[in-house]
């Protein structure tokens, strides 16, 4: 059963399968697509959205940690998984059970991996991340910090089988295209030198996230790996305007109206009151929904069309409308948070900036509670 009664997001597969295909348009035929799904699929649903990727013909999937990918796994998705962030080197064994890649980025964790593994006689699928000036995890492979030999020991362990090398750009969405080059720059030169010391080819190189793919093409090697962009967000509306559709629109309805007379106070700490006779509607999504705080007082909402002020703190289950303007109002109306309403629209990238964040912040937060309604 489909629960639209309270707050629910509306997730459209068409849409995603449009954003694959506009991405995949901007790469070579022979170039992988590797899509993450990390975060539950930056909020849209990890399981569902992972099929539909299969479907669509993607190469690889990516999550940040063993409870995420193994979620995929036990949904029967069979495509190769990397997970970005760390995992246990006692888990080791179950990595390779289950037909995961773990991403290695330092040779302390090369060799826990390796030692763990030296028992089963397993080999577990690696992709190297060098640090190519992000500062986070990676072999640091930038300036003083140079230090591929560290790389270059860990291609050496037994029991690992280096399938793959990538970095992560740091600002490939902004207009700082020198240092993306730079990094970039980085990344091939030392690759090649580890290639040549070792005598060993990595198939796989990737680098391009969303800004990468849709504005630095000489980035995409041979796979590529744009994560916000797939969903429809643009990583940055103001330099990069590509043909994206965004996946997710996020709905609540009226469950209350009610009219108060001048001096009222709404909700929590008084901070608004009627300035006249005002027609307050209430509605059921609140902060433990994913509705920052923070906007109280300062987003709109929409209804039959119309931008509708929010008033008063947001509480943690329900927040409340300034619906005094609109002509007709009922409980059980719908209301977008972000999304189309009828000739108007409201974008998530607008309540990020009214939130001091990002939209991936937003589309994340949305909360387990909030059920995901699928479109095909």
């Amino acid at each position: 059963m489909q629960n639209t009664d309270r707050t629910w997001a509306e997730i459209h597969l068409d849409r995603l399968a449009h954003n694959y295909q506009t991405l995949r348009k901007h790469t070579p035929k022979d170039c992988r697509f590797l899509a993450p799904v990390k975060a539950n699929a930056y909020g849209h649903g990890a399981v569902i959205v992972s099929r539909t990727l299969f479907d669509l013909g993607c190469d690889y999937l990516a999550v940040a940690c063993l409870p995420e990918a193994l979620e995929l796994r036990e949904a029967g998705i069979t495509l190769p998984i990397l997970i970005f962030g760390y995992t246990n080197p006692k888990d080791a064994a179950y990595l390779v059970e289950n037909r995961l890649t773990q991403a290695v980025f330092s040779l302390e964790q090369a060799e826990a991996l390796s030692h763990a593994l030296k028992s089963t006689g397993h080999t577990l699928s690696v992709h190297l991340e060098l640090d190519t000036g992000m500062g986070r995890l990676g072999f640091p492979c930038k300036g003083t910090q140079c230090a591929p030999t560290d790389a270059l020991a860990a291609m050496k362990l037994p029991h690992l089988d280096i399938q793959g090398i990538f970095t992560h750009f740091a600002v490939a969405d902004m207009d700082e295209d020198d240092y993306t080059r730079g990094q970039f720059e980085t990344f091939t030169q030392t690759i090649d030198w580890l290639e040549a010391e070792s005598s060993q080819a990595i198939p796989l190189r990737h680098a391009a996230n969303s800004g990468g793919t849709l504005c630095h093409s000489e980035t995409h090697q041979n796979m590529i790996r744009p994560g916000i962009a797939l969903y429809g967000v643009s990583p940055n509306p103001e330099l990069i305007d590509a043909d994206l559709k965004p996946v997710m629109e996020l709905k609540t309805r009226i469950i209350q109206v009610r009219d108060f007379p001048e001096g009222e106070s709404i909700s929590y700490g008084r901070s608004y009151k009627t300035t006249g006779t005002e027609r307050i509607a209430v509605v059921p999504i609140g902060y433990a929904d994913g509705l920052p705080r923070i906007l109280s007082g300062k987003m709109n909402m929409l209804l039959y069309g119309e931008a509708i002020p929010q008033v008063g703190r947001i509480c943690m289950d329900m927040c409340m409308l300034n619906v005094s303007a609109s002509k007709k109002v009922s409980v059980g109306d719908v209301v977008t948070i972000f999304g189309q309403d009828g000739s108007k629209s409201q974008s998530v990238h607008t309540l990020a900036a009214l939130a001091e964040t990002i939209p991936y912040e937003l589309l994340t937060r949305v909360a387990p509670r909030v059920p995901r309604i699928y479109f095909p």
